[in-house]
């Protein structure tokens, strides 16, 4: 391993609270610490805690896609901030990943090691906004983990067939202005990197659909900001290497799917 080859500092259970720490919201004891920087930056850019809240999820987009292909994330710089390396979880796939953002728990303690999708018995981030009585949406494409990790929870499900269908439907829950929470999650760049490779043409263009409509919903959040102080992510789960055969993978400890980097913005 050379010096630029060394994974990213933060572990994305710190993400729960950190996003938490940004809307001035308690959490239990029980949820890993978010981190503490961030969360005062992004309030003193805010002018207080954030009210409303929507995290986009670009599934599998890694930081060396970032690092080697900078301009195509220039439509998430439009509208963040700050930039956090991430480390994702062991193993590196969507289920153990975002259940531990969400919970802020290790994966040997929210019960999600490898690939499978139970619904989360644990608490989680959704159920304290929810107990809190603010009104959360999720929207995620069709099988999405999200549809399967956290059913059951007294909140909103919609999905659709791609990434362009869910940012329609995000759409239409922004222009409402009822929600306090929108969770999204797209996987059109995973898809491409496993059938085409991390580094295809095929894939760097859903990269580009995913990160022009988080520019898309940015744009129509800013249509409510004198209303609102309002935290946007773009929080991908791991990342994808390159296996042998030209196709794309994940779920190991290596670098390319280990780290990740979560973007920031307050509108």
């Amino acid at each position: 391993m050379n010096m630029a080859d060394h994974f990213n500092l933060y572990p994305l259970k710190v993400f729960a609270a950190t996003v938490a720490d940004c809307m001035d919201f308690p959490l239990p004891e029980s949820y890993c610490p978010g981190v503490s920087w961030v969360s005062n930056i992004l309030k003193e850019r805010m002018g207080g805690a954030a009210d409303r809240v929507v995290l986009y999820h670009a599934d599998a987009v890694g930081h060396y896609i970032w690092q080697k292909y900078t301009s195509l994330f220039a439509p998430v710089y439009q509208h963040t901030s700050l930039a956090l390396p991430m480390l994702s979880t062991v193993e590196s796939v969507t289920p153990v990943a975002h259940a531990s953002m969400y919970t802020g728990l290790d994966p040997e303690q929210h019960g999600i090691m490898t690939y499978t999708r139970p619904q989360l018995t644990c608490h989680t981030l959704f159920d304290e906004w929810i107990a809190a009585g603010m009104k959360v949406a999720i929207v995620a494409q069709a099988d999405s983990t999200f549809l399967h990790i956290f059913k059951g929870r007294e909140l909103e499900y919609y999905e659709a067939p791609n990434a362009l269908g869910v940012q329609e439907k995000a759409l239409e829950l922004i222009a409402t202005d009822k929600y306090d929470v929108i969770s999204i999650h797209t996987f059109d760049y995973d898809n491409a990197a496993h059938a085409f490779g991390p580094e295809s043409k095929q894939a760097l263009n859903a990269v580009s659909i995913e990160a022009e409509g988080f520019d898309r919903i940015a744009k129509a959040l800013a249509v409510h900001k004198d209303k609102h102080r309002t935290l946007l992510t773009y929080s991908p789960d791991h990342g994808q290497h390159l296996t042998a055969g030209g196709n794309g993978s994940h779920g190991s400890k290596m670098i390319e799917d280990m780290n990740v980097v979560h973007f920031f913005g307050t509108i």
